[in-house]
């Protein structure tokens, strides 16, 4: 509500700003700048009063502008040495990453040589499965089958070389309850050795027994005596003496009639048996002269004189070197 008093003082804008200014001289000034307090003049247009503390406003001034300089100066150093810190830091890393880029480049080349390697290995296998020829199959073959029949002939000495010791009689007359020590000490007699219990190390007959001839008054063939002396030296002196003594029978043995001719010779294993039966069929139909054993060794020779050499045979090999494989392959045929 307005008053009558307050209606008489009332003016408007217009009117207010057409009035006299007042004196405000003792109005602070808002604000606050370096220590400087600013107080406005009067409204006659008097200059400004400054109230100011010199002195100490401006010693700390002075002395926050120095440790603003010492800051600064500091944090330019320590940016400075951050800097080279990391500039070092990247030389030696670009340094480490050149070095691991070399050693991944020759990485890289050993791997691709190796791949070359292993694309070439796999073109010579591929080669090898699908496209050897029947050249390379016949040598490979052969050669395989050189190296079975040496190992076998190896074997076979070795087997040759335990019965070194040992005698094969044979066509000798077979009597159920025999004692074939004192047949064969009967026989050694025979061919002029004397030969004692002692000596002998194991006796017996071996192979199965045979069938009767076809005439039912001829006898049944007699299996081998296989004998086993003592000493090397004996069984020498016994085939010795049978070979000098070739052609000796049974006679006045006491042994079952009637009297034949027996023979002893060395034994062999069954592989030197068999090649042995094969040498003496090829030398009989190429008319050679001699083929004989020497202590479980197979020889032949073509003519006595010394012109012609005594050829060994170890295998079937043997076979086509010494007597050639035309004879050899008809024989097989």
């Amino acid at each position: 509500m307005y008053t009558e008093e307050r209606k008489g003082a009332w003016r408007c804008v217009e009117c207010m700003s057409n009035l006299p200014k007042i004196d405000n001289t003792n109005t602070p000034v808002r604000g606050f700048h370096g220590g400087i307090t600013y107080h406005r003049g009067a409204a006659t247009g008097s200059p400004i009063e400054l109230n100011i503390s010199t002195a100490e406003n401006l010693n700390d001034t002075a002395h926050n502008q120095t440790l603003d300089l010492t800051d600064r100066q500091a944090i330019l150093l320590e940016l400075r040495a951050f800097r080279e810190e990391m500039l070092t830091e990247i030389r030696t890393n670009r340094a480490q990453i050149e070095q691991l880029n070399e050693k991944v480049t020759a990485l890289t080349g050993r791997v691709s040589e190796c791949e070359n390697r292993i694309d070439q290995l796999e073109v010579r296998m591929n080669t090898l499965e699908s496209g050897r020829t029947e050249g390379l199959e016949k040598e490979l073959d052969k050669s395989v089958l050189t190296s079975i029949e040496n190992i076998k002939a190896e074997l076979n000495d070795r087997d040759q070389d335990l019965l070194l010791n040992d005698l094969e009689i044979s066509c000798v007359p077979e009597v159920k309850g025999e004692s074939l020590s004192h047949v064969i000490m009967t026989l050694a007699s025979k061919l002029g050795v004397g030969l004692g219990q002692q000596d002998i190390v194991s006796v017996d007959r071996v192979g199965r027994v045979l069938e009767a001839a076809a005439e039912p008054a001829a006898p049944r063939r007699p299996r081998h005596i296989v004998v086993r002396l003592s000493r090397r030296a004996v069984r020498d002196q016994l085939l010795q003496a049978a070979r000098v003594r070739r052609g000796a029978t049974t006679e006045g043995l006491g042994l079952p009639e009637p009297s034949r001719r027996f023979y002893v010779n060395e034994r062999l294993t069954k592989l030197n048996r068999a090649l042995f039966r094969r040498t003496r069929d090829l030398a009989n139909q190429l008319n050679w002269r001699y083929v004989w054993t020497r202590d479980g060794r197979i020889y032949a020779r073509q003519y006595p004189t010394r012109d012609s050499p005594r050829l060994r045979v170890r295998s079937e090999s043997d076979l086509v070197r010494v007597f050639g494989e035309a004879a050899v392959g008809s024989t097989n045929n």
